[in-house]
């Protein structure tokens, strides 16, 4: 036979509604931008390749969980050393269309990975 206080159906009770519950339980908001870049060169060239990556973010103090995204690959194989140049603008805010008085932390993430492989015998 299981017996229960009533202390203990009083939690139980309350556990059952917390995820009913939104200010209870709180999410993570952040206003984020993330652009992720890789640029790999395979050449035979003894230059080494041109890789650039610009990348400009910019936010509002209005923001309130928006976020940009973005991925960039490129890929160059040949005898003569590429040129690789990204250029990627970023913006996230909230503007006019965020009248809520409220707003989220800034994160900017910008990770970029350049490869360049000389490989004096390739192509020959």
């Amino acid at each position: 036979m299981l017996v229960l206080k009533s202390s203990s159906w009083s939690l139980l009770s309350l556990a059952i509604f917390l995820p009913l519950l939104p200010s209870a339980t709180p999410s993570a908001n952040a206003c984020a931008i993330v652009d992720a870049t890789t640029q790999v060169a395979i050449h035979s060239s003894s230059i080494p390749a041109n890789q650039q990556n610009a990348v400009n973010t910019a936010h509002d103090g209005n923001c309130l969980g928006n976020a940009a995204v973005g991925t960039t690959t490129q890929v160059g194989v040949g005898s003569t050393a590429p040129d690789q140049i990204n250029q990627s603008d970023y913006f996230v805010g909230g503007g006019e269309y965020n009248d809520t008085g409220l707003t989220s932390p800034y994160i900017e993430v910008t990770p970029q990975t350049q490869i360049d492989l000389q490989v004096p015998t390739y192509g020959q």
